[in-house]
């Protein structure tokens, strides 16, 4: 099976459908690893889309500060922002679909969770929190998103050394054996690591196979919608440098 993995779309509409039309024939089934709504302007439509195709999807930090008041005061100013305007263009409807979706999950053999194992809003971004994260599950690959951050960590079951390494576009990575894997899909919506493009993989759960990918969107359209919107100018002038 050839699954793709998607990750922090924050309500950016024109990076999921770039997204989504660059998957198109390349796999068997979408999954979302959370935070489908927060930054961006369009979050209903957003989840219009994951709902509608029927894309299997975690909760992120964004998605449940939509309806956790107790969160938002962990969010920087920009952020919290963004939240409480996002919170105010969700029916009910909206929030009890974000309310119900799942923080971690084992699909297929592998995990998934936004931030990292048993912390779904922890973040994994150094060999020694992904050293930690190694001991709080079991299965050989574990997919995650939050850092905004494609790239991957690595261990041999036999020792405590952990390599990062970065994930290119159109780069391959084989899941051997022996070793166990942390795997930061990246960002749809607003990529971090100095690549504006949108970022996700692709799993080939048959040959053990990771394939990652950038595309380009229109960036452009989505800030002018952002700026129109009264959103943060630092949430919309970030997004052409992909920090």
């Amino acid at each position: 099976m050839r699954i793709g993995i998607i990750s922090d779309i924050h309500s950016n509409l024109e990076a999921l459908n770039t997204v989504l039309e660059d998957l198109k024939g390349k796999v068997d089934e979408i999954i979302c690893l959370g935070d489908i709504v927060g930054y961006g302007p369009n979050p209903r439509e957003c989840c219009d889309i994951i709902r509608g195709n029927r894309i299997f999807s975690l909760c992120g930090n964004h998605d449940s500060a939509c309806y956790d008041d107790n969160l938002i005061d962990y969010f920087n100013p920009f952020a919290r922002e963004a939240i409480l305007w996002t919170r105010s263009q969700l029916s009910d409807d909206y929030i009890m679909y974000l309310k119900k979706l799942p923080f971690e999950e084992v699909l297929y053999g592998f995990r998934i969770v936004h931030g990292a194992p048993g912390d779904p809003f922890e973040y994994i971004t150094t060999p020694s929190e992904a050293r930690s994260a190694f001991m709080s599950f079991d299965e050989d690959i574990c997919f995650i998103g939050h850092s905004h951050i494609m790239e991957y960590f690595e261990q041999r079951k036999s020792s405590p050394i952990v390599r990062q390494l970065p994930l290119r576009n159109q780069q391959e990575l084989i899941i051997e054996e022996g070793k166990r894997y942390i795997i930061n899909v990246g960002s749809v919506g607003q990529p971090r690591d100095g690549d504006p493009r949108s970022a996700y993989v692709i799993y080939d759960t048959a040959e053990r196979k990771l394939t990652a990918y950038r595309v380009f969107y229109r960036i452009d359209i989505v800030q002018k919608k952002m700026q129109l919107k009264g959103l943060p100018p630092l949430l919309w002038q970030r997004l052409e440098v992909g920090r």
